[in-house]
């Protein structure tokens, strides 16, 4: 799966075969995002679907920081 540029953000689709591996996988990704002082936009759809948009707001841009958790959600996400 690769990120899109939509409406100026970076935007991905994952696919679970559970809300719990949904929930597992949003969990990890929000400690991590703690540590990074770095949030994504989560938007949960057809129950085992969750859509994440990276955004630096503060900067009005897609930063190198968007790009990095962008690169660490895709690898995890193959991972599992």
């Amino acid at each position: 799966m690769e990120w899109i540029v939509k409406d100026g953000k970076l935007v991905n689709t994952f696919e679970f075969k559970s809300q719990t591996a949904l929930a597992e996988f949003i969990l990890k990704r929000a400690k991590q995002a703690d540590e990074m002082a770095h949030h994504p936009d989560y938007k949960i759809f057809k129950a085992f679907t969750v859509e994440i948009t990276l955004f630096t707001y503060s900067k009005k841009a897609i930063t190198e920081l968007d790009q990095t958790l962008a690169t660490h959600i895709s690898n995890t996400f193959s991972e599992r």
